[in-house]
């Protein structure tokens, strides 16, 4: 197997992260590994719009604190609005079937032109610098994945009209593939897709190679979660020893479907250059 796969397997086992979220009408905690934000009052934000603050942490590489320093919080809140509106517009064309619209990326982009220009303004950067920033930093792979914690959140909120009065408390780690019907799994891959356009769009993926691994990285770690949403909405999940103790089970597996697929490219490659 070469470096680069080796690479991309070690990354995702070596920067796991744990994060926990708690959010009553008294009191809100929001923990990221070391980073974290605790609240002893009442907040305006919704549970969900909160929860996809801690989605984007998952991704290790953006801004996703609500407080402090003012330039940071603003890159923090467009990250989490934008993919919040990915998730929002998504779940009304794929699940909840209110919207028959399926460029939800597009129109959130243009969404967020508002949010920069007036909504949040003066912002420290462009419309366009914030969009590309999220474009390179946010990871496609880890958001689509925990989408399904967004989306529990997402419809008992649109189920219960006194949700901002229930307890949420989930405990999970950005390696995390939740459990999902056939909808959620559409959702997750319209999802994964658009953002995905978007890098290539931007000439953000490196190589085919990076994007086949990926592929392959995404039957990885599938740990069974066990669900309990109701007015004190809980959710516990296996610990993240147990999780890693899942990785390693397949990794023998993972490195032989690289290996096959390096073989299969390589006899494609053969096939079309009879003379090498």
């Amino acid at each position: 197997m070469n470096n680069f796969i080796l690479d991309q397997r070690n990354n995702l086992i070596d920067s796991v992260k744990q994060l926990e979220f708690y959010w009553s009408p008294q009191k809100q905690l929001f923990r990221c590994g070391e980073e974290s934000i605790e609240n002893e009052e009442p907040i305006n934000t919704d549970p969900s719009h909160d929860l996809v603050h801690l989605i984007v942490a998952a991704c290790g590489t953006l801004p996703w604190l609500p407080r402090g320093d003012r330039a940071l919080v603003c890159i923090a809140e467009y990250c989490a609005v934008l993919l919040e509106n990915l998730f929002d517009k998504t779940c009304n064309s794929v699940i909840f079937r209110t919207d028959v619209n399926y460029a939800s990326f597009a129109e959130s982009v243009k969404y967020m032109d508002w949010f920069v220009n007036e909504h949040y303004a003066p912002f420290p950067i462009s419309a366009n610098a914030a969009y590309q920033r999220f474009c390179r930093y946010i990871n496609p792979f880890i958001v689509s994945r925990l989408f399904p914690y967004y989306f529990q959140v997402k419809r008992y909120e649109r189920t219960h009209e006194n949700y901002r009065q229930a307890k949420y408390q989930f405990s999970f780690t950005s390696i995390d593939q939740p459990n999902v019907d056939e909808l959620v799994g559409l959702a997750q891959w319209s999802i994964y897709h658009q953002l995905k356009a978007s890098q290539i769009s931007l000439g953000l993926i490196s190589s085919d190679l990076e994007y086949r691994v990926e592929q392959v990285l995404t039957n990885l770690a599938q740990p069974l979660t066990q669900n309990n949403i109701d007015s004190k909405t809980e959710i516990k999940f296996p610990s993240l020893d147990e999780r890693l103790q899942v990785l390693e089970l397949q990794q023998e597996d993972l490195s032989a479907r690289l290996i096959s697929m390096e073989q299969n490219m390589l006899e494609k490659s053969l096939a079309n250059n009879p003379h090498i």
